[in-house]
């Protein structure tokens, strides 16, 4: 390996490293909410009735999470990943702090509110980042999903072991005082920011795909909407879920945390195998349709299992599941035009939280009714949605030649 090979290399090393590091961070503080939602619901200075007034909070959360990511990737694509990256650490990490100084219903709204706003700068930013500046997007998808997936564990450990001890808003802040050591630290590692690839064209050439990437592209967001209210239900709800329908070891909060995290660690095998499928496969629309075809049947196990049972299905759900994301991420990359790869991840994202997140509101009001396990029943409805768009999409693209390299 010559010198210029050399230097290529550890530079993706650090835009993985860099990209990855903020995507763990950015879905910690997006698990610390639901992971802390009995100990605010039983919070006298809170004020709560019940569930559905903190799924509001969640929805405005989580949709400040997605509609962000537009002008979060218009300013990606035109200004540099990286400053976005820096700006949203550290504002996610501010957004954190001012969550746990809260003593009101209304302080709490409008704090987590920042924090999903702050948040939503991430995803248009750090994707673009890899696609531009990665050779090999697949695997370094699955290596960025696992970070995400890390995150997802972490937070709910973290802060579930936190409020256990010091109360739920020490969660909060233990994770602020860490986004303010990570944006420090960014600062400080030299990584260039291409916003212009001077080093790789859009391989999406020819008649054929040309004038098929709109309804590829129009595909991928449909499903987007479907995976988004599937992924936010369920990551809302598992605590919760596990909380009342688990009943071995520890108590609810300390139980919550500990066994979701433990499902999110089972994630990180699905990462990686989603973007092995990607660099793998002459196709990689099939290993987007495997994920549904193993993870739909999955939802409905969840539904009517509970302790141990539920916990191992929980685990096997998680490799499938998470796996769509490496898949999703590369195909987008795929099928957008390449230097607006920030605002096609921004648009994907809207679409996955911004709409996802009426899955908060829409959870709260089932488990209000008729409990929170019924809440993964409709979301099989919707996986099996979600499969039959799936199929037709791998139809397309079979059909007109693409998805080969």
């Amino acid at each position: 390996m010559d010198n210029v090979e050399l230097q290529k290399k550890r530079q993706e090393h650090r835009v993985v490293f860099t990209a990855t590091s903020a995507h763990l961070l950015t879905h910690a503080y997006m698990m610390i909410f639901p992971s802390v939602l009995i100990l605010i619901a039983s919070d006298p200075s809170m004020g709560m009735t019940g569930y559905l007034e903190l799924g509001i909070i969640g929805t405005l959360c989580y949709a400040l999470f997605g509609i962000g990511a537009i002008p979060s990737g218009m300013l990606a694509d035109r200004y540099g990943s990286r400053r976005l990256l820096i700006i949203c650490v550290f504002a996610m990490a501010m957004s954190s702090l001012a969550t746990g100084l809260s003593f009101s219903i209304y302080a709490l709204a409008v704090s987590i509110g920042f924090l999903g706003l702050a948040a939503s700068i991430y995803h248009p930013s750090g994707l673009s980042f890899i696609s531009r500046n990665v050779e090999k997007k697949g695997k370094a998808m699955g290596i960025h999903g696992v970070g995400g997936n890390i995150g997802l564990a972490l937070g709910p450990l973290v802060s579930g072991s936190a409020a256990v001890i010091w109360g739920w808003r020490s969660g909060f802040i233990v994770f602020a005082i860490l986004g303010f050591i990570l944006g420090i630290t960014i600062i400080r590692l030299k990584v260039a920011d291409e916003t212009v690839s001077k080093r790789q064209g859009n391989k999406a050439t020819g008649k054929a795909r040309l004038s098929s990437m709109p309804l590829i592209l129009f595909l991928i967001y449909i499903n987007s909407i479907l995976y988004g209210l599937c992924y936010r239900g369920a990551m809302m709800y598992f605590p919760k879920h596990f909380a009342h329908d688990i009943h071995f070891a520890l108590n609810d909060v300390a139980k919550a945390g500990f066994l979701v995290a433990v499902v999110t660690i089972a994630g990180m095998l699905g990462q990686i195998l989603g973007g092995a499928l990607c660099d793998r496969l002459k196709r990689p629309e099939y290993g987007y349709l495997l994920v549904f075809v193993f993870t739909t049947p999955l939802f409905f196990f969840i539904w009517f299992l509970n302790d141990w049972a539920l916990f191992v299905v929980s685990i096997i759900f998680a490799f499938f599941f998470f796996a769509w994301q490496p898949t999703q991420n590369t195909l987008i990359a795929r099928y957008s035009i390449y230097g607006a790869h920030g605002l096609s991840y921004g648009i994907n994202f809207l679409l996955i939280m911004g709409v996802g997140s009426l899955a908060a509101s829409m959870g709260g009001y089932v488990t209000d009714k008729v409990g929170v396990a019924n809440v993964f029943a409709v979301l099989g409805f919707i996986s099996i949605l979600s499969l039959l768009l799936a199929i037709y999409m791998v139809r397309v693209a079979a059909r007109r030649g693409l998805g080969k390299e």
